[in-house]
């Protein structure tokens, strides 16, 4: 199994990072007219190189937990709770099992 990136980060570390996801989530959704889809994708465009959406998403979760701050709406934690469940290992599965069913 290939072990993601935040497998091996500091605790001071992922919290550190584990703000700054949830801050631009709430950021994010702060946005009035805009649908909590787009925002996900913007949040997820917007992590840094190298990290795996689902580890980010469940740094948030885990963030979201542990503090006092102010909570991401309902709705768009639902679709982080979404992201959070696809690793970069199921996403490579689906994408090899799509590859197969058009060659098929």
């Amino acid at each position: 199994m290939i072990a993601s990136q935040t497998d091996f980060v500091s605790p001071d570390f992922a919290s550190r990072h584990a703000e700054q996801y949830c801050a631009s989530l709430r950021l994010l959704d702060s946005i009035a007219n805009e649908s909590v889809q787009m925002k996900v994708l913007a949040w997820v465009m917007g992590l840094p190189a190298g990290i795996d959406p689902a580890d980010a998403a469940r740094m948030v979760m885990r963030e979201q937990v542990a503090t006092s701050a102010p909570k991401i709406s309902a709705p768009l934690m639902k679709l982080i709770e979404t992201v959070a469940q696809y690793p970069a290992e199921r996403l490579a599965q689906l994408v090899r099992g799509r590859g197969r069913s058009i060659v098929n």
